[in-house]
């Protein structure tokens, strides 16, 4: 569980510093195995605004852009970026910054042009596994600000051992009451609004298994844009909780998990036929999961299925059938309570081990 020191202080009035309160929880039962800065070293690297992209003379491919940092004479960047665009506020290493590998930034003439620097991608700054263009910032990323300051990249992230019998703390809000217990203090937490229903719609869901999924809830959301730019608060957030972002939908229902504790599910509503069951499996039943392995599923198991097919095995993974994509647009939200001996051992029967999975057999 790994736990940004900011995150929880969004939770809880904290007397200590990271290390400290690393030792105190140890000395609770809830060891810090590890303390980690939120992003590798680098140096130099500050917040810049591309003024203007050019074709390059002699590559198709590259772009000669003029940057500036709020400061002193833009300076001119070649970069094969293919987001790199006037108006975008992105990351710029000058000469003499030093990136994660030990990569030091020099002057360079690329196909006969000078470049002055390089515009990084997140990968490039040891923010990401990968990425398919430079770093995007917000429009109000302020000029010349040094990216570790302005996204906190020095901030302690508590990287917390939670033993079987500790399923509570397996969020953010479990690890503030724990430190709230410990500081004999208060969880109070942000400000979290009633959010009224737009629509009355009902959405059928049947329960044949009630002893193992006593309650199950969800709510219909429509006209998602699914294809929209995570903002990158979160993205860091989920990040620096050891969670890569994949899309607006799938990222919100990880954050929940990650703050609260409650994993969830988001359905494609459309690839829905006719409700939602939960029961137990036919010895053989075949079920495709999100990771495109496919699984026969055996009579202890508990599977969500609609009015055709198994959509997931329920409190593990959701199916691929039913999986959001960029094209969704209407979306079923499920939260779910899954008892933990319906779904303890499951998982690892099948191979699989899951952020789910992991919250639910701990109960």
């Amino acid at each position: 569980m790994k736990a940004p020191y900011s995150w929880l202080t969004e939770w809880v009035k904290i007397p200590w510093g990271a290390p400290e309160l690393g030792t105190r929880l140890t000395m609770a039962g809830i060891e810090m195995e590890a303390l980690t800065l939120a992003a590798p070293p680098f140096s130099g690297v500050v917040v810049a605004e591309i003024l203007a992209a050019e074709p390059h003379p002699q590559a198709d491919k590259l772009r000669v852009c003029r940057v500036s940092t709020g400061s002193g004479p833009p300076l001119q960047i070649v970069c094969g970026a293919s987001n790199a665009r006037a108006g975008l506020k992105s990351a710029l290493a000058s000469v003499g910054a030093h990136l994660p590998g030990d990569l030091a930034i020099k002057a360079a003439q690329l196909r006969g042009v000078e470049s002055q620097g390089m515009l990084a991608s997140a990968k490039e700054l040891g923010l990401a596994e990968a990425s398919s263009g430079i770093l995007e910032l917000p429009p109000d990323a302020p000029l010349g600000r040094s990216l570790r300051e302005y996204l906190d990249l020095d901030e302690a992230v508590l990287d917390l051992n939670v033993t079987p019998n500790r399923g509570d703390v397996l969020s953010i809000l479990g690890v503030a009451r724990e430190v709230a217990a410990l500081a004999g203090t208060k969880v109070t937490g942000p400000g979290i609004a009633r959010a009224s229903a737009g629509h009355a719609e009902r959405f059928p869901v049947k329960l044949e298994a009630p002893a193992a999924c006593p309650r199950f809830a969800g709510c219909i959301l429509r006209g998602v844009d699914n294809r929209a730019a995570v903002p990158l608060w979160m993205r860091e957030r989920l990040r620096r909780a050891g969670v890569r972002s994949i899309s607006p939908v799938v990222d919100v229902t990880n954050y929940v998990m990650l703050e609260l504790g409650q994993p969830m599910h988001a359905y494609d509503l459309r690839k829905l036929k006719g409700g939602i069951r939960v029961r137990l499996a036919r010895d053989g039943e075949r079920v495709m999961l999100l990771d495109g392995k496919a699984i026969e599923a055996q009579s202890d198991m508990l599977l969500i299925t609609d009015a055709e097919r198994a959509v997931g095995l329920a409190g593990v993974m959701g199916g691929l059938h039913t999986a959001v994509s960029a094209e969704t647009s209407d979306v079923f939200l499920e939260s779910a309570y899954f008892a933990p001996n319906a779904v303890l051992g499951r998982a690892r029967r099948l191979g699989l081990q899951t952020d789910a999975s992991q919250r639910f057999e701990r109960g």
